[in-house]
C-alpha cells in the first residue's frame, strides 16, 4: 500500500508539470485522482491511440498528407470548448473535455509524424523514424493517413470515452492504474524524451549550417 501511495505521488508530480491538475476538471477514478486534468487525460491517451492507428494503419508507400478535413474536424472541438469556456460562452463538463482530448491527441499523432516527415529530422528520430512515410510529398493527393483511418480513430476514440466516462467515481483501484500508467507513460515520452531529442538534433543543424 505504501509504494502504491509513493507512485501515485509520483505520478501527480509528473502530471503537475504539464498539468493545473484542478480537481473539479479532473476525473476521480479507482479512488483516486487522475494524474492529469479530463481534457489532458484524453489528449494523451489519444496520442497513443494515434500512434497504434498509424503503426497498423499508415500506407509507408502513399506520400500526402493525413485527411486534413477529418484531422481538422477531430481537433477543432478541442479548441472551440476550450475558447467558447474561456470566454464565458457556456461551462465545459469534464465529458467534453475527455472526448475532445480523444479526439484531438487521436489526429495529432499522424499530423506530427508527417510533418516530421517532412523536415530535416527525417529518419533521425527513434520509434518515429518506423512510423514515417518513406516518401512524404505535401501537395500529394495519395493520403498517408486516410479518411477511413481518421474515422476508425473516431470510432476508438469513443469507445474509449464512454469506457473511461463509465469509469468516474469508481473505487476500484486497477481502473485507476489501467488509466494512469499510459497516461504518465505519454507525459514521459513526449516531454521528457520525444521533446529533448528534437531540440538537440535542431541545435545541431542550426551549428552545422553556421
Amino acid at each position: 500500500m505504501q509504494i502504491a501511495e509513493e507512485i501515485t505521488q509520483v505520478f501527480n508530480f509528473i502530471g503537475s508539470l504539464v498539468c493545473h491538475q484542478r480537481p473539479e476538471r479532473t476525473l476521480f477514478i479507482g479512488g483516486q485522482y487522475l494524474p492529469v486534468c479530463a481534457r489532458d487525460t484524453g489528449a494523451f491517451i489519444g496520442l497513443l491511440l494515434g500512434y497504434m492507428l498509424v503503426l497498423f494503419l499508415g500506407r509507408k508507400a502513399a506520400k500526402g498528407p493525413p485527411n486534413l478535413y477529418l484531422s481538422s474536424a477531430m481537433m477543432l472541438p478541442l479548441f472551440v470548448d476550450s475558447f467558447g469556456q474561456i470566454l464565458g460562452f457556456w461551462i465545459s463538463t469534464n465529458a467534453l473535455r475527455l472526448l475532445t482530448g480523444l479526439f484531438f491527441g487521436t489526429a495529432l499523432t499522424p499530423f506530427l509524424i508527417y510533418a516530421h516527415s517532412l523536415s530535416f529530422l527525417k529518419g533521425k528520430t527513434p520509434l518515429i523514424r518506423k512510423l514515417e512515410p518513406e516518401n512524404a510529398v505535401l501537395d500529394d493527393q495519395d493520403s498517408w493517413f486516410d479518411a477511413k483511418a481518421l474515422l476508425l480513430g473516431i470510432i476508438f476514440s469513443i469507445v474509449l470515452f464512454l469506457t473511461i466516462n463509465s469509469l468516474a467515481d469508481s473505487a476500484f483501484p486497477l481502473f485507476y492504474w489501467t488509466l494512469s500508467i499510459p497516461i504518465i507513460i505519454s507525459i514521459v515520452w513526449h516531454f521528457f524524451i520525444l521533446l529533448p531529442i528534437l531540440l538537440i538534433l535542431a541545435l545541431r543543424k542550426l551549428m552545422h549550417s553556421r
